[in-house]
């Protein structure tokens, strides 16, 4: 039973966690930002071409995350605890309209930056 109770602290923690990290509209602009060359690591993880951008969401790591902790047995109250916080992030993710967009316009980007800029 204690480790029930520790999955869904797990799972409340990875969905606030992940609110907060990687919600567009919300403190966002606190995160580091890090890129390296065209691929951009935080905030979120894009990676730029001269045309597009692909937006690797962060439910499609953490599903591989969980998919590699269900092969290893060892640990496992550790792995209860790792497993909670990747699926309340999944569940997270899943949640905005855009989860299987994965392919963006270049240009549309840049415009929307600049509406927000200018709106400041």
């Amino acid at each position: 039973m204690n480790g029930f109770f520790t999955f869904l602290f797990s799972v409340w923690l990875g969905y606030v966690l992940f609110l907060y990290l990687t919600h567009p509209e919300k403190k966002k602009h606190r995160v580091p930002h890090f890129k390296i060359w065209r691929i951009e690591l935080m905030p979120n993880i894009r990676i730029h071409s001269r045309s597009k951008i692909y937006h690797i969401h962060h439910w499609v790591i953490l599903t591989l995350v969980t998919a590699l902790t269900l092969i290893n047995y060892e640990g496992f109250q550790y792995l209860t605890f790792i497993k909670g916080i990747a699926i309340g992030g999944i569940i997270q993710g899943l949640r905005y309209p855009d989860r299987f967009q994965f392919r963006h316009h270049n240009s549309l980007n840049q415009n929307l930056n600049k509406i927000k800029n200018n709106k400041k």
